[in-house]
């Protein structure tokens, strides 16, 4: 993906001066305009990821279809994950990371989409 169209996020633009520890990302610019992108996100960070918020897939056709719809899911309560070009991918400070990893390989308890 092309530098130039990549946007720094940090924890002071989402959180202004709250003291949540430093940290950064590094992800496209159309993905940091997303308000579901940082909704979640900043979700994951506050430990925020609640029932009213999230609920577990019921399988792994409605998990696929949601992230295919451009949305994101969190795994394990802590990693941000979406679809790209087919594959698994997720957030770390240098932008989403693929996943080598195949729909059977997770358990549907440890994933949560947004209701």
């Amino acid at each position: 993906m092309n530098k130039k169209n990549r946007t720094k996020i940090t924890t002071l633009d989402l959180f202004g001066d709250y003291s949540y520890p430093s940290q950064s990302w590094s992800v496209p610019s159309w993905v940091a305009k997303s308000e579901d992108f940082i909704e979640i996100l900043k979700d994951i960070i506050t430990c925020d990821v609640t029932e009213e918020k999230y609920k577990e897939p019921d399988s792994f056709k409605e998990l696929f279809a949601h992230l295919r719809g451009r949305n994101y899911a969190i795994f394990e309560d802590r990693f941000l994950v979406c679809l790209t070009q087919g594959r698994l991918a997720y957030l770390v400070n240098t932008g989403f990371t693929k996943v080598s990893a195949s729909e059977e390989v997770f358990e549907l308890s440890n994933w949560k989409i947004q209701i």
